[in-house]
């Protein structure tokens, strides 16, 4: 409840409910607690007697029906609302999340319960929560009322609603670790099918194009193991809740022939009583057929609460001031670690001067990626300081600093759309001639002319039917078009051939002229075109200074460079 609180947006809305509910609720225990006055004067030597509770239960029914109606109509309400706006509350809540957290498991999560959570609250909500609230709530009326009929059947009937109450939720607890352990064999299988489809190119090399002895295949079957011990755990659970709802049953029944025996109630009073007591029992039975959805629907609420629960980047109410007099970037005393891993940063210090080109060179596994990763609080520093234009990157809304930056990577994300699209993902509202001439910088005007729709061609997901080189130029296109003062570029041309990176490289550089480049590159052209160079092993900065410093000093870096060299004039014999 707490959970759909948080999801549900107008609380007006669940106040009418539970308003509604707590009035149907006794409309409904009062229509039964009515039969037994009406049946024992019915019963009794004076018929005509029934005719007022008569009346007074049909007046109740009457109530009844119409308090169910409102609390119906209440769940529908809560359950629309939560179907409008709980997949956008989710996204908001995601967009805060650090991206860090989104391990593959944790990705085919999300896609489960963007897809599925606003359909699945909604339809629980008016089909599960509200016939669950109703039949708990009459219950413990009815039993209630059965104290003023007798104390001793009234306490009987309580203590077996607390005892099938447990069976119900013993149950559940079994049916919950079934549906555990299916989930997580469904998100894992979710995984390897994306996965799956992803590396189909390099499977097909390998010979290994069929599903039935991969990871997949392993995962699927284990998601079939899974579903079956759910299906099977639900036996012992309806098992239990059927011994206990016959042991209630009896024990009802003889409280009430020991009360007639022993003269507390006559015979009409007892068959009028029966008839309650078997409507008493009725709710029992809706919820046993209600566990298996209930149990469902916490599991859905499990998957929104760990988004929820998850810890946010923090963000001030408004952004510090920026110096523009200070360097574009710079990091002080910068220590991070991945949770439960090694440092992958200790101690860096750099300075990037505000109009210039920094290379972070060095070996694969060194932290490079991790080091633009901070300064876009991809995640935060465990100690230190990232500054973007002299202020703490933590004191800056993400929409303010990003809003400055753009940024390639290494694997570039297409959108399944078009290519203007995803060009003009960088910054919505350009021209067609700022599109045109940021794709004609990222020498992108090719690729559109060999496309049979040429702009309004659709990449495919992930940009599928785009080569590696070509992707890259989309991403650098966009990156063009944003204007960002701050250009981060992760290996953005390592796909390129070099005649084309030469050209890409000339065209930011002219850029360089009002931005700040950060680049990770490996290529020796776009480590000589840098103005400062930072050499990063096992996490720390060794060198930095010009091309001819390091060279000149002939440490790590001279070292890096000259194998480079060697590198490039091999060739398979």
């Amino acid at each position: 409840m707490r959970t759909f609180l948080d999801l549900v947006g107008d609380r007006t809305a669940v106040r009418r409910f539970v308003g509604s509910a707590v009035v149907a609720i006794l409309l409904r225990a009062g229509v039964l607690l009515l039969l037994f006055p009406l049946l024992s004067a019915l019963f009794s030597g004076f018929p005509a007697d029934a005719w007022p509770w008569l009346g007074a239960l049909i007046a109740a029914v009457v109530a009844n029906w119409w308090a169910e109606q409102r609390l119906f109509a209440a769940g529908y309400g809560i359950g629309f609302d939560l179907l409008t706006g709980v997949e956008r509350r989710i996204r908001e809540r995601l967009e805060q999340l650090p991206p860090g957290w989104f391990d593959a498991r944790r990705r085919a999560e999300v896609q489960r319960t963007l897809t599925t959570a606003g359909q699945e609250l909604c339809t629980s909500f008016a089909y599960v929560v509200t016939p669950t609230v109703s039949a708990i709530g009459a219950s413990f009326a009815v039993g209630v009322g059965l104290l003023l009929v007798d104390p001793l059947l009234g306490a009987v009937a309580l203590a077996g609603s607390l005892v099938v109450a447990i069976a119900l939720l013993v149950g559940g607890r079994l049916l919950r670790a079934s549906d555990a352990s299916f989930a997580a064999a469904s998100n894992e299988a979710g995984s390897r099918i994306v996965e799956f489809s992803r590396s189909q190119r390099l499977l097909r090399a390998s010979g290994r194009a069929g599903s039935a002895e991969s990871e997949l295949g392993t995962a699927l079957q284990r998601q079939r193991r899974a579903a079956v011990r759910l299906l099977g755990w639900t036996v012992p659970g309806n098992l239990l809740f059927t011994v206990a709802y016959q042991l209630m049953l009896l024990a009802v029944a003889a409280t009430t022939v020991h009360l007639f025996l022993d003269g507390a109630l006559d015979a009409a009073e007892v068959v009028a009583l029966l008839v309650v007591l078997v409507r008493f029992l009725e709710p029992f039975v809706t919820l046993s057929e209600l566990a298996p959805a209930v149990e469902l629907l916490q599991a859905a609420l499990r998957r929104i609460r760990t988004f929820f629960d998850a810890e946010v980047l923090a963000e001030p109410s408004s952004s510090a001031a920026r110096d523009l007099s200070a360097p574009a970037v710079e990091l002080r005393g910068v220590r991070f670690a991945y949770p439960g891993g090694p440092d992958v940063l200790a101690g860096i210090d750099l300075v990037v001067p505000r109009g210039s080109t920094t290379a972070v060179v060095g070996p694969s596994g060194s932290g490079k990626s991790t080091l633009l990763d901070l300064v876009t609080r991809v995640a935060d520093v465990d100690e230190g300081t990232v500054l973007v234009d002299g202020v703490d990157v933590r004191q800056l809304r993400l929409d303010d600093l990003l809003g400055g930056v753009a940024m390639v990577h290494q694997d570039v994300y297409l959108f399944d759309g078009t290519l203007r699209e995803n060009v003009a993902a960088g910054r919505p509202g350009a021209t067609e001639d700022e599109l045109r001439a940021a794709c004609a910088a990222a020498q992108l005007d090719g690729v559109v002319e060999r496309l049979p729709d040429g702009w309004d061609s659709r990449v495919g997901e992930d940009g599928a039917r785009l080569s590696g080189g070509e992707r890259q130029r989309v991403s650098i296109a966009r990156a063009i078009l944003r204007r960002a003062p701050l250009l981060l570029l992760d290996e953005a041309t390592s796909a390129l051939d070099v005649l084309t990176e030469q050209g890409l490289v000339s065209t930011l550089e002219r850029r360089a002229d009002d931005s700040t480049v950060l680049v990770v590159a490996h290529r020796l052209s776009t480590i000589a075109r840098a103005d400062q160079i930072a050499f990063l092993e096992d996490g720390r900065i060794v060198e930095c200074g010009t091309l001819d410093e390091l060279l000149a000093a002939g440490g790590r870096f001279a070292d890096y460079w000259r194998l480079r060299e060697q590198a490039a004039g091999w060739s398979l014999v």
